[in-house]
């Protein structure tokens, strides 16, 4: 595999349709033109694959319309540790989830993993740029991603188009958004939970991870009302770090609009209070039962200890099965080295403090004096 960062953009196997739809949409920074000429010739040339894949899955989509079992979902605000936790979690082989490959190259995943999966697997970078995460072509992989190249209904669009807030607002937050539009959300998003289970050819259940489930959870488990949701928060001072960090490092990569570091950062405040405060409105709809939360600083400390209260509280069998194999991979990452940042300034804690003093309060986290 090689060292180098992916420079690839999400889109480059999404239909020109979409594309074209997002691009009158939007208005393209003059700086990224080329890439979005760039993004448009890539969805050209994977256009028979496109249509090759979905001959072979038509018989598939006219005679199963539901998954095999409601999913588990872990949610939290980006770089609150749900990837530590889905990879930890996905060890128990009695789950399935989205793997990289499918995730970057979902709509030709099924006819072009013979020779495609391979070649991925040489040329992807190592470890994630974000946080040094050891990552392959296998790898448990968020399903937002491939959401991204079928509908412009998801909130990582914002991410590509930095100064339209109405993805995330409409599609993260459904905030203004009729019931019919979520109701096909759903049905959207309920095709991409069937195509994982298809891909992994097996009805285990679902093990999905996705920061941008975290606020949509109410219409989650309305459409999943047997499903469980895991969530983990982090010390507000350390997310917000992290997520400047993933900017800088590969967000930025695929905007195709130009923003501010001072717009990156209001971003970055605005949507962390947003997406909390909607999880802390509507968590209410998800039974006691299936619902835990749970601390990245304890996960970190006592991992074990933690996926056991997990199972114990979402009364998920196994966990003296699968309890070697989670041992055998922490062992795995003894020199794991977390990113380091510069302090923040007082400018930056005093903002954080105001924004989010919700959230310091409702998980006891320490403010710093300014």
């Amino acid at each position: 595999m090689s060292q180098r960062d992916i420079k690839e953009h999400q889109l480059y196997i999404s239909s020109h349709f979409l594309l074209l739809k997002l691009l009158f949409q939007n208005k393209i920074g003059r700086k990224k033109i080329k890439k979005a000429i760039s993004i448009l010739l890539f969805t050209m040339a994977s256009l028979p694959l496109r249509w090759i894949q979905n001959i072979y899955l038509f018989p598939k989509k006219v005679s199963q319309r539901k998954i095999s079992k409601d999913p588990i979902f872990i949610i939290g605000h980006w770089r609150s540790g749900t990837t530590h936790l889905h990879y930890l979690m996905y060890k128990d082989d009695k789950f399935i989830t989205l793997e990289a490959f499918q995730a970057f190259f979902y709509r030709i995943a099924f006819v072009s993993k013979g020779f495609i999966r391979p070649l991925l697997d040489r040329l992807m970078p190592l470890k994630r740029p974000q946080d040094n995460v050891e990552i392959d072509a296998y790898a448990p992989t968020e399903e937002e991603h491939p959401l991204t190249n079928i509908t412009e209904k998801s909130g990582m669009q914002s991410f590509f188009f930095p100064k339209n807030w109405s993805y995330f607002n409409q599609y993260n937050l459904f905030e203004n958004t009729s019931k019919s539009q979520i109701k096909r959300w759903l049905n959207t998003y309920n095709k991409l939970l069937l195509q994982i289970e298809w891909f992994n050819k097996s009805n285990k259940q679902l093990l999905l991870k996705n920061p941008h489930n975290t606020a949509r959870i109410e219409a989650l488990v309305k459409r999943y009302p047997s499903a469980k949701f895991i969530y983990i928060h982090r010390n507000p001072y350390d997310v917000y770090q992290s997520m400047l960090h993933l900017y800088n490092k590969t967000i930025k990569s695929q905007f195709l609009q130009e923003a501010s570091d001072e717009e990156i950062k209001l971003k970055i405040i605005e949507c962390y209070k947003k997406t909390l405060e909607y999880y802390l409105e509507r968590k209410q709809f998800i039974p006691e039962s299936q619902l835990i939360e749970v601390g990245y600083d304890q996960l970190s400390k006592e991992p074990l200890q933690v996926i056991k209260n997990i199972y114990n509280e979402l009364n998920i069998d196994g966990f003296n099965e699968v309890e070697s194999k989670i041992t055998d991979y922490l062992d795995s990452l003894g020199s794991y080295q977390k990113n380091k940042f510069n302090t923040l300034s007082s400018d930056e804690i005093e903002l954080i403090n105001e924004r989010w003093d919700f959230s310091f309060k409702e998980w006891n986290y320490n403010k710093i004096d300014n």
